[in-house]
């Protein structure tokens, strides 16, 4: 299977990753990495969610998402570079850890009193809807798409992030629309499932396009 990572941090990243897992100490691995990486997103989920009582819990969150970073991406690069990888083992424990780690961060800034939770959890559908897309089509392909148009699990933690940040120390504006309340982050998060929705829907007709190619009709 072929991976692919053209994200716009994925050259520094790698680099970054490469640099780090030299120095991790032996005792330590990818296992280890990947129950830290759920870690951080449960802390993602209690902090966003205690939000409501102080800024303190922001920063609680935001320590999650770098935590879920960490693990997330070192566990499959410190399996490559010590040549200890396990493909199938590997694929799914990743994969599965990574469905739950994205629930608790949704869940968690749904639960908070920056975004209503639907709008939280219409995020997370949409995600699950590029996740699956992409699985789908390493499948039929081969071709195992981590990024779309630049953007990765890397940029959507950092977008994350800033976002958070500024609610920390900027007045977050808020507007009605149709008699319901809502934030710029609610406004953001909605555009960002239209977004994913429609890279879901236009990678989906480019992989047909490629499938009817190699794969026509018979007559």
């Amino acid at each position: 299977m072929k991976r692919i990572q053209e994200s716009i941090t994925a050259r520094s990243e790698r680099v970054v990753l490469i640099w780090l897992t030299e120095r991790l100490p032996g005792w330590v691995t990818s296992d280890m990495l990947t129950a830290l990486g759920v870690l951080g997103a449960a802390l993602c989920l209690v902090g966003y969610g205690l939000s409501d009582r102080g800024t303190l819990f922001l920063w609680l969150a935001i320590a999650g998402l770098v935590l879920n970073w960490f693990g997330d991406s070192l566990d499959g690069t410190l399996a490559r570079q010590r040549k200890a990888e396990r493909p199938k083992y590997g694929f799914f424990l990743d994969h599965m850890t990574d469905t739950f780690a994205m629930g608790f961060v949704a869940i968690g800034i749904g639960l908070s009193p920056y975004v209503h939770l639907t709008v939280g959890m219409a995020a997370l559908l949409g995600y699950y809807m590029l996740v699956i897309q992409s699985m789908i089509t390493s499948h039929a392909t081969g071709d195992f798409r981590i990024s779309f148009n630049g953007l990765g699990p890397t940029e959507i933690r950092l977008v994350i992030i800033i976002c958070t940040i500024a609610g920390i120390f900027l007045p977050i504006p808020h507007f009605t629309v149709w008699g319901v309340d809502l934030s710029i982050y609610d406004a953001l998060m909605i555009l960002m499932v239209f977004l994913m929705v429609a890279m879901c829907v236009t990678e989906s007709f480019k992989t047909l396009r490629v499938l009817a190619a190699e794969d026509p009709p018979r007559r």
